[in-house]
């Protein structure tokens, strides 16, 4: 079940039929081309935005996933006529988030009636086939969209269609709340990851994480600052040197733990939608979205753990000497490094609660701005 929501005030009567007959074209192409799935396009609205002015793709997304979950659908289209705000780009058409199985589009820019439908349901297809997990190709619906003028309803390379048959048959099956009612939390979302391990690892890493220090920098400069201090600190030189490598690797596993969990819960990551029963799109979600966090916190601390082996390795054997109350072997310094990366990490989850709430979003949101 796909769901169509137009999110803005909009009464202008030549722009509703052109939504109307892209639903249309978009519906069609779908029975003809996967006609071995019941595909329903269900349209409702949410007059909440007046329809001039750019919007935040991130509170269009949460408005979505919020009657996704409300109305039951698998997969949310937020339809506006505003222009959306890039944060990467110059400008952006579509926002699709795989992570929470819904996507933003406008039609601001796609011309009017006829062309606007058809171009409007094009992009509507792309933006699917991300939320589906393909990824870009040389032709058919997934090729890069670099304007307007480009979107064409087009037929699947037969590759990818392969692919997407057999993730729409994923996402047909059952969802767990319908084969019982009363779960235990581990084991719903043990039985949510479990259902598709490859599916929510190849979320997690379509996002690459790795990226998430460079796009946030309140946090890794709360990081950066936090190993800066503990390198030209003799006290905590004192300190890390005579730690035993079982109680450094504890910190480190610890504040991996509790800085992944500490940003997700301040920045309120896991709330979303208006419900609070047992669903397993909520759960995959928040699986993705947890899992996109601590791989990035882990790559942080795999930059700082670099930083601080650079620095000890640059700081006078001699000064280390008397600050440490030994003579400093390359275990040391090793030893020293992690424990200096693992409290940077904890610095680092204090930094990622001053990010502002829509751009760490953002960055755990959005599978691209198209």
């Amino acid at each position: 079940m796909l769901g169509w929501l137009l999110a803005a005030d909009l009464r202008d009567p030549e722009l509703l039929a052109a939504y109307a007959r892209a639903r249309e074209l978009l519906l069609d192409y779908l029975r003809r081309t996967l006609p071995e799935f019941d595909w329903q396009l269900e349209a409702d609205e949410r007059r909440i935005y007046a329809p001039r002015g750019a919007l935040d793709p991130v509170d269009l997304l949460e408005l979505g996933v919020a009657e996704k979950l409300h109305r039951h659908w698998d997969y949310v289209l937020v339809v506006v006529p505003n222009e959306l705000i890039p944060r990467h780009s110059p400008s952006a058409l579509g926002v699709p988030s795989s992570a929470l199985e819904a996507a933003v589009l406008s039609s601001a820019r796609l011309g009017q009636g006829e062309e606007l439908a058809e171009r409007l349901a094009a992009l509507t297809l792309h933006l699917l086939g991300h939320l589906w997990g393909l990824d870009h190709a040389a032709s058919g619906p997934m090729r890069p969209v670099s304007g307007p003028e480009e979107l064409r309803l087009e037929p699947w390379p037969p590759e990818q269609l392969r692919e997407l048959r057999q993730q729409l048959a994923e996402a047909a099956a059952s969802r767990l709340e319908e084969q019982r009612e009363r779960w235990g939390a581990l084991a719903f979302y043990w039985r949510t990851f479990s259902k598709d391990p490859h599916g929510v690892i190849e979320s997690v890493l379509g996002y690459a994480p790795w990226r998430l220090p460079f796009y946030l920098g309140r946090l890794t400069a709360a990081a950066a600052v936090s190993v800066v201090y503990f390198l030209l600190t003799a006290d905590a030189w004192e300190l890390g040197a005579h730690l035993s490598w079982r109680a450094v690797w504890l910190l480190t596993l610890l504040a991996l733990a509790a800085s992944t969990a500490f940003i997700f819960s301040g920045q309120d990551l896991g709330r979303l939608g208006r419900e609070q029963a047992w669903r397993e799109q909520l759960a995959r979600t928040r699986i993705v979205l947890l899992g996109t966090l601590g791989l990035g916190i882990f790559s942080l601390w795999a930059g700082l753990l670099a930083l601080s082996l650079a620095g000890a390795w640059i700081l006078p054997r001699s000064l280390l000497q008397s600050w440490m109350g030994l003579a400093p072997s390359a275990a040391h310094l090793l030893r020293y490094a992690v424990f200096t990366a693992a409290i940077g990490v904890l610095g680092a989850a204090l930094g990622g609660n001053l990010e502002e709430e829509g751009e760490i979003k953002a960055e755990l949101f959005f599978d691209e701005e198209t």
